[in-house]
């Protein structure tokens, strides 16, 4: 009977070399996968903060908890809201909520991406509001979006003088956004980035001048 070869045996059997040789195979094709995947966040980052922005729209949403969102004039306040509106505005506390709509153009040919962004509203040196959109913004190639945002404020700190007439024909009125514009409000945003796992933010802010549609 023939007796069987040990060395053929050994041969079927995978070596420790071999198995190290497998690991670290997998390890590298892992980290390069890795590293392709953070470079392409990068540059759809870096498409982001080049691409072209402007403030498209601006509406005042409520002022001191009345609706203000569907009045197009300051006749269209019934004699309680004037009341409650003049009374805040002696106190010098006139709480809104705006909506300020941002438009994103991508200009190149691939995707423009973030992964968030604080925001600040600033007039002159003066910081009317802050705060954070926590989710990711995506502008396809070539592409406009719009994404809005909204601000809490003090109206009264952003328009500083005049009657309750006076500032709310500016607030409601057809050429509000032409008022927006003089007022030289400024949007500030910071964008986020995705770094492996972690979320980071850029050092700097990038202003959107009031160029309103």
């Amino acid at each position: 009977m023939p007796v069987p070869s040990l060395h053929k045996n050994k041969a079927t059997v995978p070596g420790k070399s071999g198995t190290m040789a497998f690991v670290l195979a997998l390890f590298f094709l892992t980290l390069a996968f890795g590293s392709c995947n953070l470079f392409k966040q990068a540059k759809a980052y870096e498409r982001f903060v080049h691409s072209q922005f402007s403030i498209h729209d601006v509406k005042v949403l409520s002022v001191s908890g009345i609706d203000v969102s569907q009045m197009n004039q300051y006749a269209d306040l019934d004699f309680g809201q004037l009341i409650s509106l003049g009374i805040q505005l002696v106190k010098g506390d006139l709480p809104s909520v705006m909506e300020i709509t941002v438009e994103g153009h991508n200009t190149s040919s691939k995707e423009a991406a973030i992964s968030g962004m604080d925001w600040l509203l600033v007039m002159k040196t003066d910081t009317l509001a802050k705060g954070v959109i926590n989710k990711p913004i995506s502008i396809p190639p070539g592409k406009y979006l719009n994404f809005p945002v909204k601000v809490s404020l003090n109206l009264s700190r952003l328009i500083k003088s005049g009657s309750l007439e006076q500032i709310m024909n500016v607030v409601l009125g057809n050429n509000s956004k032409e008022e927006f514009r003089k007022l030289g409000i400024v949007f500030k945003f910071k964008p986020w980035y995705r770094s492996g796992k972690k979320v980071k933010k850029s050092p700097v802010y990038f202003n959107i001048h009031p160029i309103i549609h």
